[in-house]
């Protein structure tokens, strides 16, 4: 079965530019980790197979069965029992199992009786950013002090650093430092900051999902099976055994673009999304467990594919712990221009698991379309901030901004870091303006820049 993926949320855990590199939206690869690969690769194949065999032997009896009822034949299928009438509009929302159109209102009371609320987002897509808000909002709204967020986006080790914002000891500036957000993300802050915002407007609690850094790196160089005991005391219970969780997500790793990864590139991939997921589930439970926990529900933010089909995040939770939740998918309509590049068209087996408990259609509406950069790559040397090179054509090219430069000032606010740059542009939008104060060979100066949108460079 063909499906669409997005590039923008697979992340490689071998890869240090940005922590990893791109994959599609909400996605996270598994794999098997075994000691015979074309022993397990046969069992998947075969499953595919049987599952097409099986899907279409099901069609003909329903098709059979309808004419012989004199009806017209049945077309829902497994993650679609009952497929709308008419294209979905976007803001639609649909309760999956019954085919039933629900209101924001709707969606809420049902949501009401989940103690997880699991959110799988596409990263890039601000919409999604605000059907995970809007669930927040409304929850807190529903039951005021008895709601936390747990995100994907933040390691263990940060938790420290989430509590002292929620409790508001720092502002936005030191959070993104202190957490190193730049560094252990990589996507816009913007994105996420509303969300943040109210967290701790409402001293909501935010829960950190990820295993720390030191840990994946680890079980992605060794294995789950080679670790030293000190680290393996580490770990959370691993569980290797779904199936359809191998084939649906090996279908999309193997049909990634330009990946040239054979199966020890794959079995690195499984290895460290079961770290994660097994980690974010034992994080979840962990803290409802917790006295601060208690009582409480949690909202999830993920990308998809940790809950898409239920056998990620949702099904590694209720194994610790047995609890209602609900899955809820942002879905995205957009236009071909707004796809290319960012999605690709991979073959997966038929599921026979609904993908969530309900689908939130969305349009498309990328945050780093809005934004403005100054054109510069910088580095960090010996307590001074460089510029490293200029784009040709950037604002800060006709600006006066040159190679070899130390910035030192935007607007009067000392730069000392990366991070200060980013967050001071941050809030510059199309034709404002910023003074930026350099050295050059010992000589102070302070140039006018004027921000604009740079041309999106082009799909390869």
């Amino acid at each position: 079965m063909e499906q669409e993926a997005d590039r923008g949320n697979y992340r490689d855990p071998s890869d240090k530019s940005i922590e990893g590199w791109n994959f599609p939206p909400g996605f996270h690869i598994y794999g098997w980790v075994g000691n015979d690969d074309a022993a397990e690769t046969e069992k998947e194949e075969s499953m595919r197979f049987r599952t097409r065999i099986s899907a279409a032997g099901v069609s003909g009896l329903l098709l059979l069965a309808g004419c012989a009822a004199g009806k017209p034949a049945m077309n829902g299928n497994p993650e679609m029992p009952y497929p709308p009438k008419v294209a979905p509009k976007v803001e639609e929302i649909y309760h999956l199992p019954t085919g039933l159109k629900v209101s924001v209102d709707g969606l809420m009371e049902m949501l009401a009786g989940a103690r997880m609320v699991s959110i799988g987002e596409t990263h890039d897509n601000l919409n999604d950013q605000r059907v995970e808000l809007t669930v927040v909002r409304e929850l807190h709204r529903r039951f005021p002090g008895k709601v936390a967020i747990g995100m994907e986006m933040f390691r263990e080790p940060q938790q420290e650093v989430l509590d002292r914002w929620t409790r508001g000891e720092l502002t936005e500036l030191e959070f993104l430092k202190a957490s190193r957000w730049h560094e252990t993300w990589g996507f816009d802050f913007g994105a996420y900051r509303e969300i943040l915002r109210f967290a701790r407007e409402n001293r909501i609690d935010v829960v950190a999902l990820n295993p720390s850094r030191e840990l994946q790196d680890e079980v992605r160089r060794t294995g789950l099976g080679n670790l030293p005991e000190a680290v393996r005391r580490n770990l959370p219970e691993i569980d290797e055994s779904d199936p359809w969780q191998r084939a649906a997500l090996r279908g999309v790793f193997v049909g990634h673009a330009g990946h040239a990864g054979g199966d020890g590139a794959f079995d690195a991939f499984y290895r460290v999304q079961l770290l994660w997921e097994e980690t974010m589930a034992q994080r979840v439970v962990e803290y409802l467990a917790s006295p601060r926990g208690e009582g409480k529900r949690v909202v999830t933010i993920t990308g998809g594919w940790h809950v898409k089909y239920g056998f990620g995040l949702p099904k590694k939770v209720v194994r610790r712990l047995p609890m209602a939740y609900a899955i809820v998918l942002p879905v995205e309509i957009s236009t071909p221009e707004q796809k290319e590049g960012r999605l690709m068209v991979t073959e997966v087996p038929e599921i026979p698991l609904l993908p969530a408990d309900f689908a939130w259609y969305v349009p498309y509406d990328n945050i780093e379309e809005k934004r403005v950069r100054m054109g510069i790559r910088m580095e960090e040397k010996e307590g001074r901030l460089l510029v490293e090179s200029v784009a040709p054509g950037s604002p800060a090219e006709k600006a006066g901004i040159a190679k070899g430069d130390e910035l030192l000032a935007l607007d009067g606010q000392p730069v000392k870091e990366t991070v200060d740059v980013y967050f001071r542009v941050g809030g510059k939008r199309e034709g404002d303006t910023a003074q930026v104060a350099i050295r050059r060979g010992g000589e102070e100066k302070i140039l006018d820049l004027t921000f604009f949108r740079m041309p999106k460079p082009k799909a390869h």
